[in-house]
């Protein structure tokens, strides 16, 4: 098992991403808003075959599949950000650089306080 502990300081904000190990998100003071994609939130188009997810520092044997794996709408890991982390911008995004985030799932927003 892997654990991650993250804490942050008012006001921040975390990219769209996926997480690729389970995690537990508690919000102790104040007020966080959560948008949720579903995990099979794709359109059964798919990137050009199977890509490997490396954890652990790149080992070859140890690879997973993102559950967005082949959505195109994501962007996960274009425009050198890391493979669970998309490049496009959900509060304002750029259409002509990332047209097939039109075909993203609604979002469950949580707001967490």
């Amino acid at each position: 098992y892997h654990t991650m502990f993250w804490m942050g300081p008012g006001n921040t904000i975390s990219p769209l991403h996926y997480d690729p190990l389970d995690n537990l998100l508690v919000q102790v003071v104040g007020w966080k808003r959560v948008l949720l994609f579903p995990p099979n939130g794709h359109d059964n188009r798919f990137h050009g075959g199977d890509v490997k997810r490396h954890r652990n520092g790149g080992n070859e044997g140890d690879s997973e599949k993102s559950p967005f794996e082949g959505a195109l709408w994501q962007y996960a890991g274009v425009d050198g950000n890391q493979y669970n982390t998309s490049a496009v911008d959900i509060e304002q995004p750029d259409y002509e650089k990332y047209p097939d985030f039109a075909l993203a799932p609604t979002p469950y927003e949580c707001l967490l306080g």
